[in-house]
């Protein structure tokens, strides 16, 4: 879901790391629980183990399966879990959802070199398995990015696009990771001039997520702002939010750390020819990716709309109010012409 939130605690989870090694050594395979998942049921959707392109993806669904199909692409850390925000609403719309972990996260096997290219061509590589022509996309926070590449390369086949929460291309963005340093998100400058710390600095949040679960959604939690910490204040939610998280660095962190430095460089496109419309959706008062980029990405996109949500965070799939709007606009759009080839 969202590794920039982890930065802000870094050095407190690195101190316990190392202050603190047999306690972790002692977990042994069976991990810790979050006290807020205490009497709530695991409710993990069906996985498909499909093989797309020679490698494998873990694939589920959810939603109306009659509907019209929908591509979701989750955030970092995170994973197909994530479905599970939208299964409700997607139902009573009429859409029918579809998610596969990006190589490296939940059940899919690590890919090196794995692109925004590689995504695309993996998702519409999944439509042809299942018969799907036509699709509409939902990306958020890292899952922007490739939602956008997939508009991209697949024009005609893109019926509506929303990238919610998510980063511009960095170089086009003047000086960006400086940007983010300076708002105290320093894991992208820390990845540009030292990838070996930034590695390290990865794995230490994935070992005190999956470790030490009640500090690290505590720590996580005081860096949002007050209307993300209210959609959290449901047991339910907090639960998901962690469980979507760990499942997303069970393997490891390599699929994590190879995901953010794909979108902290050029995208392999240009944003001006993307043409089919992308709805760019974004609250003012997120502090994990700076409003800035949204506006970015409007400014840049070829047929960008920016829908700014004020006084709300990163955590916007996580509001019944934002969801609903987005199916709204998506029922609005899907009858929309296509686009013509690029």
């Amino acid at each position: 879901m969202l590794m920039k939130k982890k930065t802000g605690f870094l050095v407190s989870v690195l101190v316990l790391l190392f202050l603190a090694p047999a306690a972790i050594g002692q977990q042994g395979s069976r991990l810790p629980q979050p006290s807020v998942c205490k009497g709530i049921p695991n409710q993990e959707p069906a996985t498909q183990m499909l093989t797309v392109r020679g490698h494998r993806l873990a694939v589920a669904e959810a939603g109306d399966p009659m509907g019209f199909p929908v591509f979701y692409a989750h955030g970092n850390p995170g994973s197909r879990l994530e479905l599970a925000l939208l299964d409700q609403d997607a139902r009573r719309f009429g859409y029918r959802l579809i998610v596969f972990d990006r190589p490296g996260f939940g059940k899919s096997p690590f890919v090196k070199h794995y692109s925004l290219r590689d995504f695309a061509d993996d998702l519409a590589a999944l439509a042809d398995l299942k018969k799907i022509a036509r699709f509409g996309l939902i990306g958020w926070s890292s899952g922007a990015p490739p939602v956008i590449a997939t508009t991209y390369y697949y024009p005609q086949r893109v019926a509506f696009t929303f990238a919610i929460s998510g980063y511009t291309d960095f170089s086009r963005f003047p000086d960006a990771q400086q940007f983010m340093a300076d708002r105290g998100l320093p894991d992208a400058k820390l990845a540009q001039n030292h990838p070996l710390a930034f590695s390290m600095t990865v794995w230490g949040v994935r070992r005190m997520d999956l470790h030490r679960p009640d500090f690290y959604l505590r720590e996580a939690v005081k860096k949002m702002p007050p209307s993300d910490r209210r959609l959290l204040d449901s047991p339910a939610s907090a639960c998901l939010f962690m469980r979507t998280q760990q499942e997303g660095l069970r393997q490891g962190s390599d699929g994590a750390v190879q995901d953010l430095k794909v979108q902290w460089q050029h995208w392999g496109f240009e944003m001006s020819e993307v043409k089919n419309p992308v709805q760019i959706m974004q609250g003012d008062a997120d502090p994990f990716v700076p409003q800035a980029f949204a506006h970015h990405l409007s400014k840049n996109l070829a047929n960008g709309k920016l829908h700014l949500y004020p006084d709300s965070g990163h955590l916007l799939p996580f509001s019944s109010d934002f969801r609903e709007e987005m199916f709204t606009q998506a029922k609005q759009l899907q009858e929309m012409p296509l686009a013509k080839d690029q």
